[in-house]
């Protein structure tokens, strides 16, 4: 075959590749398709098994035949359609899973999946959302697919509801995560429908975070992942108002280079308001949003992760049978994992120290006339600084990318019941440790070596570091991934072609069975998370520590983006549910008072005189006596208005109350409306 052909061929393939998987149901597909009226299928899961196991015991292997012939018995139980088909190299066999659209709607009727109402004449606010009923078909927003009401996430969440119902209610009560772990499938992932996902990238890529395409991405990805971007917006626009601020407190230490004293008294007041205020505005808006999406009464049915073990018993409560295990048991687990933690903790803060005690003190003079030599005197600080705000930034990355693999095994071995409190655990492991990597250094230098300049020098160093780094890792490995596995199975394909085989036309599903799979947003609101603290712990480290926002800005300018092209490169993620952040929401209230107090101990005592006016406070039970009347005054303020500022906005409580009533009085209320249709 000449290189010609080969490449008309390629082009060929591509084209087929961009054809979005709705087929109409025709008489010559697959025995499980032959049976029903014609309409359209749409698939919208893939379940992926090898064609050839590596199982050399044919009982073993005929044990596995056996299960995955009853998965497919359960598929269509559950009144789900699906056809096969296999790789081009005959290596991977793909279950197509779907439903018709009346089984869509039976399943949405019976679960009560939320949907999108159309716009009424006249109506200037966003369109909402409420629960499907098939007589008020009607009245929602027609999907990309003619005569659905339902998009690809309404779908997927729909097909996993059948998936994991039990057989009594129409399901076909089936464990993902059992399957995989009984070899029966080896992987399992939703499919991406382009002709939605582009329009959500391409709006919310090209927004410039003043467009609220936020829609878009809950009807594209689900609720949880849609509360992400929410939260990555708001924090944004707050962090646009500080980098302002920044930069005004950076010039005016440059004409009042004696005044800091006054000039942070001033800082730590204006970014305790602002983190409050922050606070409190993302509380208002995840309860307007919550509304919007008819999410407020949110309550995830989890089922029993398939990692969980215990013994059998018969419930006290329910009288039935369930998996036990003792508290007692797992309490003290927990203090093993937390001591694991703190130890893990300690390790990072020897390490980081150990670097910056060597360059600060001992090594200092003999590094620096090193440099001086090779470079000149005037690169010398620069160049000092540099390397080692460098070196620290590697191993902060190193440190973290090691204790993920470990606080993951912890929290497995902590075996917990539900999926929510293995996350929420996770969570605070992952917070508790990258906080004392990444922090520990500065606070060294900040309050042993009380050097301001290298503090703010090295804040700059680390925190432009690991934003390089984070996003080469996040966004550029999963690309180069996806890329290089298409490239390698494409390589198979033509020299599949050569030995004289008869090769199908490659499919989009198997491409996208090559991406990385997305796990969860925990590793991305833990990069805001730490982000947050390096932008507001250190804005005392004058003359370049006020800049952190702004440097944090500019990151989230393409963060924005970047997360939402990472998801595109990636295995599209299950939709789920969500009626906020969840655990972040009560760290971020933890963050926001080590801001208050940090800021205040490093404008304290990381200088040996406090400037304040005309009064110089030198001795320690001073400043400690100024702390204690400062710190109190400061968090009284901050609990004021927290006491003062509503968490529910009045017009959000009045509709709440008038969704309340008009449930509770739904047939009087649909009289009332036909009695005035009447008169109209």
């Amino acid at each position: 075959m000449t290189e010609k052909e080969e490449r008309l061929i390629s082009m060929s393939d591509e084209l087929s590749e961009e054809k979005i998987l709705v087929e109409e149901v025709k008489p010559d597909q697959t025995n499980v398709l032959d049976d029903l009226e014609e309409g359209q299928i749409l698939f919208e899961y893939i379940m992926v098994y090898p064609a050839k196991d590596d199982e050399d015991d044919e009982k073993e292997q005929n044990k596995l035949n056996d299960r995955r012939d009853k998965l497919k018995t359960k598929l269509a139980q559950g009144g789900l359609v699906f056809k096969e088909t296999q790789s081009v190299l005959k290596e991977t066999n793909f279950i197509h899973i779907g439903a018709t659209i009346e089984r869509y709607e039976e399943c949405a009727h019976d679960v009560g999946l939320e949907v999108r109402l159309k716009a009424k004449e006249g109506q200037t606010t966003r369109t909402t959302y409420e629960e499907f009923e098939l007589e008020n078909k009607d009245q929602y927003v027609e999907s990309s697919v003619p005569g659905c009401v339902f998009n690809s996430c309404g779908r997927q969440k729909l097909i996993m509801e059948i998936l994991e119902a039990p057989k009594s209610k129409g399901g076909c009560e089936l464990s993902i995560l059992k399957l995989k772990r009984k070899n029966v499938i080896s992987d399992f992932f939703g499919i991406h429908n382009k002709e939605e996902l582009e329009p959500v990238i391409t709006s919310w890529t090209k927004s410039f975070g003043f467009r609220d395409p936020i829609d878009l991405l809950r009807d594209y990805f689900g609720e949880k992942i849609a509360f992400y971007f929410a939260f990555l917006k708001i924090y944004f626009y707050f962090l646009g108002v500080l980098s302002v601020i920044g930069i005004l407190f950076t010039i005016l230490e440059k004409y009042l280079p004696d005044d800091h004293g006054v000039l942070g008294l001033i800082n730590t007041i204006i970014i305790s308001i602002w983190i409050t205020v922050f606070i409190e505005y993302w509380k208002r808006t995840s309860v307007r949003i919550s509304l919007h999406w008819d999410m407020l009464d949110f309550e995830e049915d989890e089922s029993v992760r398939p990692e969980f073990k215990g013994i059998n018993r018969v419930s006290p409560i329910t009288n039935k049978n369930e998996l036990y295990y003792s508290p007692k048991t797992r309490k003290m687990k927990y203090a093993a994992t937390f001591g694991f933690t703190v130890l893990m903790m300690c390790a990072a803060a020897g390490a980081s120290i150990g670097i910056t005690y060597e360059k600060l003190f001992r090594g200092k003079e003999e590094f620096k006339e090193y440099i001086i030599d090779k470079y000149g005197r005037d690169n010398a600080p620069f160049l000092y600084t540099l390397w080692t705000g460098i070196a620290l930034g590697a191993i902060i990355f190193i440190l973290n990318a090691v204790f993920k693999t470990f606080g993951h095994k912890l929290t497995e071995w902590e075996n917990h019941r539900y999926d929510s409190d293995f996350e929420n655990s996770l969570v605070v492991k992952y917070f508790m440790f990258q906080s004392v990597n990444n922090y520990i250094a500065i606070f060294c230098s900040a309050f042993v070596a009380k050097d301001m300049t290298y503090v703010a020098a090295q804040l700059m160093t680390i925190l432009i570091t690991k934003q390089i780094i984070g996003n080469v890792m996040e966004v550029g490995i999963p690309w180069l991934k996806k890329k290089i596995a298409v490239k390698m199975a494409k390589r198979k394909r033509k020299q599949y072609k050569r030995e004289g085989n008869i090769v199908d036309k490659f499919q989009r599903v198997e491409k996208e069975s090559k991406f990385a799979p997305y796990d969860s947003t925990v590793e991305d609101y833990l990069e805001m998370f730490i982000q947050l603290g390096f932008a507001t712990f250190f804005v005392m480290a004058y003359p370049w520590g006020p800049l952190a926002p702004l440097l944090a800005f500019v990151n989230n300018w393409f963060e924005i983006r970047t997360d939402a092209i990472k998801l595109r490169s990636m295995k599209r993620p299950e939709p789920r549910g969500a009626d906020g952040i969840g655990q972040w929401l009560e760290i971020l209230k933890f963050v926001s008072v080590l801001v208050i107090l940090n800021n205040i101990l490093m404008m304290t005592f990381s200088y040996e005189v406090f400037n304040l006016g005309n009064t110089k406070i030198k001795s320690y039970t001073s400043k400690l006596l100024f702390l204690v009347i400062l710190e109190h005054s400061i968090l009284f303020i901050k609990f004021i208005v927290h006491q003062a500022v509503p968490d529910v906005p009045h017009d959000v409580k009045i509709e709440i109350e008038r969704q309340k009533y008009v449930r509770l009085h739904k047939d009087d209320v649909e009289k009332d409306e036909s009695e005035s249709s009447e008169f109209d």
